[in-house]
């Protein structure tokens, strides 16, 4: 009987944390169980590492790269999250080896939709920030917005292949969100990797606005930008990449 309730524990905590990864996926309002979870799947299994790309305290550039808008500004803002979500997973930062970190602003981000239907936007760091080798499976971006009709995508870049862009969907919440989303490489692209010469860079934000999007200014915030990096391909000499981890259900 004992056996058979630790069997069931670990298979629920199994199916949870797998669940994770299986974005784009509807919101799940109890964010601070989804902290949670990653926290107790980085204990069990070592093989993951947190990795902040980006906290948005200043110190990097970021602007605007291509804008269909006569106004986009970018600046870093005394606005944060204040949920115990928030607050949780910045504990969780510092535990995973970002002790100094401060999250005492967010990126803001401001434009004027004047074309509905054909407005875009992508927004750069000034140079592309490099991830550590690894496969990121996973990431987790804090967004404020205030029910805008926007479509907010990621965009990866590595030598050799294609930028890579990934949905983290439509951004028609008001308040903060933590939004998450997987990140499914091409197999060539982790055979790249693999190669340990061709290492993945974070290159960018995309918007786009709907056609339900109301003309006018808006404006957002983006914190707390991390990935979640597999780094088992690299404990063993020629181990293979399981290239359906995170797909179970």
């Amino acid at each position: 009987m004992l056996n058979t309730k630790k069997f069931t524990f670990f298979l629920g905590f199994f199916l949870s944390f797998t669940s994770l990864l299986s974005l784009p996926r509807p919101y799940d309002p109890d964010e601070l169980g989804r902290v949670q979870i990653l926290r107790s799947a980085l204990a069990l299994d070592t093989h993951y590492l947190l990795y902040l790309v980006e906290d948005f305290e200043g110190d990097r550039p970021w602007d605007f790269y291509r804008v269909d808008s006569f106004l986009a500004q970018t600046q870093f803002a005394a606005s944060i999250a204040k949920s115990d979500a928030f607050i949780e997973e910045t504990k969780l930062l510092k535990e995973s080896g970002y002790p100094n970190l401060q999250n005492q602003t967010s990126f803001l981000l401001q434009s004027f939709v004047e074309n509905p239907r054909l407005d875009h936007w992508e927004i750069r760091p000034k140079e592309p920030i490099l991830l550590p080798l690894g496969m990121p499976i996973q990431g987790i971006l804090w967004v404020y917005s205030e029910g805008h009709h926007i479509n907010l995508s990621m965009g990866l870049s590595q030598k050799k292949s294609k930028d890579l862009y990934f949905d983290l969907g439509t951004l028609n919440f008001v308040g903060w969100r933590r939004l998450e989303f997987k990140i499914n490489l091409p197999k060539e692209n982790t055979r790249l990797i693999q190669s340990m010469s061709f290492p993945i860079s974070f290159a960018s934000f995309r918007l786009k606005s709907l056609a339900s999007q109301k003309k006018g200014e808006f404006h957002l915030y983006f914190d707390n930008l991390c990935f979640v990096i597999d780094k088992r391909t690299f404990s063993y000499p020629g181990s293979e990449v399981n290239d359906t981890w995170g797909n179970k259900r």
